[in-house]
């Protein structure tokens, strides 16, 4: 699915009048209220992000997969269409940080990405440090991405998902073999 702004408008309102017909105690009109004002402000970002990928030539697409993902060679970033507008604009910020990581002309670091290798080098604990790596730079050079584009998101919104992201991306490079953590003790 494309991103279109009024299908997303549409969607959030939807979200409103549904959370005010069955409002709880805990939920006062003004804070539904501003619940859907900042999803209102997200599609407008999401608008903003996607015509930053699109000038970019990276195509942007919305499916029912979890999270999100940069494809460089194709130049395709794929978002979850199960997610807040705010969350989905935090994954896209993200994966459009991979992709400006991801030039080698701009970035000798991480220019040429992690090596999509054979399992055994995947297994490595080294190789899961280099991804860990990229993963917090990506984060990094999103972030003065919403600089540059004076999209609304709030550091705090912002940090929300990339803690949960960093933290599945640390659990995911700590499970290595005995004899990584043998290497790391002997040294």
């Amino acid at each position: 699915m494309e991103f279109n702004s009024k299908h997303w408008k549409a969607r959030a309102w939807d979200r409103y009048t549904r959370a005010i017909r069955r409002k709880s105690k805990n939920k006062t009109d003004s804070i539904l209220a501003a619940k859907w004002s900042d999803e209102v402000l997200a599609i407008a970002d999401l608008e903003k992000l996607v015509k930053w990928c699109a000038d970019h030539r990276i195509v942007v697409h919305f499916q029912k997969k979890a999270g999100g993902v940069y494809y460089p060679d194709d130049k395709q970033v794929v978002i979850s269409n199960r997610m807040s507008p705010r969350t989905q604009e935090a994954y896209l910020i993200h994966e459009c940080g991979h992709h400006l990581i991801g030039q080698k002309e701009h970035h000798d670091r991480f220019g040429m990405g992690y090596p999509q290798t054979s399992p055994i080098i995947q297994r490595q604990f080294i190789h899961r440090i280099a991804c860990l790596e990229e993963e917090l730079e990506a984060w990094y050079r999103g972030w003065k991405l919403v600089k540059r584009l004076h999209l609304s998101i709030t550091r705090s919104a912002f940090d929300d998902v990339r803690l949960d992201c960093i933290r599945s991306y640390v659990k995911w490079s700590l499970k290595h073999s005995k004899s990584d953590l043998e290497d790391i003790e002997d040294d």
